[in-house]
């Protein structure tokens, strides 16, 4: 088994057909399949199958086109390291995050590490939950700042808290509800929510309380896991939604939008670092850690 074949199998796989793969990778189809076919030879198992629309992988191909990326991140890894080694300024990293990362530590934090690191190149992608933990599951992300939830295997997960947050119900301000001091006589059905989607953390905590609070579901009717997206529906309409407290500590936030004291009463949501539990990390990830780590305990002192 060689990179070249694991790579062939991978680009074959995602570009859905052969001759496409093989221009890819700038080589001739039949070199492209002998590779395949090699590394099929090899573990004894099927891992292409021709489709009306071209190729696909098998159950057994999509297994180790999995492993594969998880390789093809750990060398990247490694290249970075050896930069990191040759010159501290040179890297990659790559970070997943929820919207509480993005309003809260991380923006700072970032800010920081360009200033010392200037040749650094930094990736963030926003996502939920499982998204985020299929991303860094694969290799997309070094780490994923973000909501720390029950549902994370922890022997696959090393997770590290940096601080509790809670959610809190928002809306614009001048919202109907904005003025409300008696929240026993809501009739909870005048009113829409915009809420992240069914895999999101956030979802679950708020629509088990609303449930324990009300006795009914709440009236979802829009699905949202873009924060921006979520905000601008939220501007010009009197939805109602919910994010992490730590947001709405944001200046420019306070200005349009509120916070609804409505007797709810959220738990606590650990949010910090999540990464491959047996997989090492790149100097710049580390780094990065240790960075938001400070950044945290800046933040405690300062409330």
């Amino acid at each position: 088994m060689t990179l070249h074949q694991l790579t062939a199998l991978v680009t074959a796989s995602e570009c859905g057909s052969l001759r496409q793969a093989a221009f890819k990778m700038r080589l001739s189809q039949p070199a492209l399949s002998r590779s395949i076919r090699e590394l099929e030879s090899e573990i004894g198992v099927k891992l292409l199958e021709r489709t009306a629309l071209g190729v696909e992988a098998t159950v057994y191909g999509r297994a180790l086109i999995l492993r594969s990326k998880i390789v093809d991140a750990e060398l990247r890894h490694a290249r970075e390291d050896i930069a990191h080694l040759k010159a501290a300024t040179h890297g990659d990293l790559r970070i997943g995050a929820t919207p509480v990362a993005a309003f809260s530590l991380l923006p700072g934090v970032l800010a920081r590490f360009k200033k010392s690191r200037p040749q650094l190149r930094v990736t963030i992608s926003d996502g939920m939950g499982e998204s985020l933990l299929a991303g860094l599951r694969q290799g997309d992300f070094d780490l994923v700042f973000g909501r720390i939830y029950d549902g994370i295997d922890r022997q696959e997960f090393a997770v590290d808290v940096l601080f509790d947050d809670s959610l809190v119900v928002v809306a614009r301000r001048g919202h109907p509800l904005a003025r409300t001091r008696q929240s026993a006589k809501i009739n909870w059905a005048d009113f829409e929510w915009i809420l992240p989607g069914e895999d999101s953390p956030a979802r679950t905590a708020f629509q088990r309380t609303f449930l324990e609070r009300t006795s009914k579901p709440p009236r979802c009717t829009i699905e949202a896991n873009n924060f921006v997206t979520m905000l601008t529906l939220l501007s010009q309409t009197d939805f109602l939604a919910v994010a992490p407290r730590q947001i709405f500590r944001v200046a420019w936030l306070k200005e349009g939008f509120v916070s609804l004291d409505l007797g709810f009463k959220f738990p606590a949501q650990p949010t910090g670092v999540i990464r491959r539990a047996n997989s090492p990390l790149t100097a710049a990830a580390q780094f990065a850690i240790k960075e938001l780590h400070c950044a945290a305990e800046q933040a405690r002192g300062m409330a």
